[in-house]
């Protein structure tokens, strides 16, 4: 009996905390390639995104932080929403705050390259790393000299996980492309329950009532999205699968497809290639 509870609690502490394994930091950032005048199209119609499924995603709360925090200091306007005709006068100006929700983020044009969180010193569950915790400052200006966009640049710290239990953690960021009236297979079954709530954004007809069972979502298709995935097994592997879009390309139409599988140690800066973006990783031991 008491064998059994002992082992009840083991595995309920090591759901509800990390605090006992290795713990990583990992920096990534992500680039678009100088134009080369190529007339080569990289785009694969047939795409399979299902492979592109993230697990965990740290960046869309912190996107609506980071509007949220803009907005309280004045740097950008309080998101503008139609007022719901069905519960409110319409003459009268519905009232906006600077509590940024998923269904905005439709609105954006661009995302920020890095994303605005507080300074975090835990192993209790994955978190991003603030602005100021990152250190690719000069990676950054480098890359700017040298005719190279960066479309992300972000962290997270993790614990070391097992190539079957670790996450894959959502990449995305860039310009918006496209409002896809359509959810995304992909990323809707990635979205939480409570998320699908905030994602739906009411569509109206002329005569300003909702259309049938209320079902039009509008989902912002942006230049860069995928995961990637670190797992440990006695060495340190990446897994990333990437796409890209541009102006014009379909739902399942993407300008470039970026997947890699490799071995990493720690401390050192790897580089990933490809014609069309690029991609600088460093994953770093963190003892708290």
């Amino acid at each position: 009996m008491i064998r059994t509870i002992l082992v009840m609690l083991a595995a309920v502490l090591s759901c509800n905390s990390y605090a006992d394994g290795r713990w990583f930091e990992i920096e990534v950032i992500v680039f678009n390639q100088p134009a080369d005048g190529s007339t080569e199209t990289l785009r694969n119609e047939e795409a399979d995104l299902s492979k592109y499924a993230f697990t965990k995603d740290l960046l869309t709360p912190a996107y609506l932080s980071t509007y949220t925090e803009r907005c309280l200091s004045g740097e950008i306007t309080a998101p503008q929403r139609e007022s719901l005709g069905i519960f409110t006068d319409n003459t009268i100006p519905h009232s906006n705050t600077c509590d940024f929700s998923v269904s905005d983020l439709a609105k954006e044009s661009r995302l920020p390259i890095e994303v605005n969180v507080p300074e975090q010193e835990h192993t209790d569950t994955p978190y991003l790393l603030s602005p100021s915790q990152l250190q690719f400052t000069d990676k950054r200006a480098d890359l700017a000299r040298n005719g190279r966009t960066v479309i992300l640049h972000t962290g997270w710290r993790f614990p070391g996980e097992s190539k079957r239990n670790a996450p894959s953690y959502r990449l995305f960021g860039g310009n918006s492309v496209a409002l896809s009236a359509q959810m995304d297979d992909t990323l809707q079954s990635n979205l939480t329950e409570q998320t699908s709530k905030d994602i739906v954004a009411h569509e109206f007809n002329t005569q300003n009532t909702f259309f049938e069972n209320n079902q039009t979502t509008y989902n912002p298709v942006w230049e860069l999205d995928g995961f990637l995935k670190v797992h440990l097994n006695h060495y340190l592997y990446i897994t990333s699968n990437l796409i890209t879009r541009h102006s014009g390309d379909t739902d399942t139409g993407v300008s470039s497809e970026f997947s890699q599988f490799r071995r990493v140690i720690s401390g050192e800066i790897h580089y990933f290639d490809h014609p069309q973006i690029g991609m600088l990783v460093q994953i770093r031991r963190f003892n708290h």
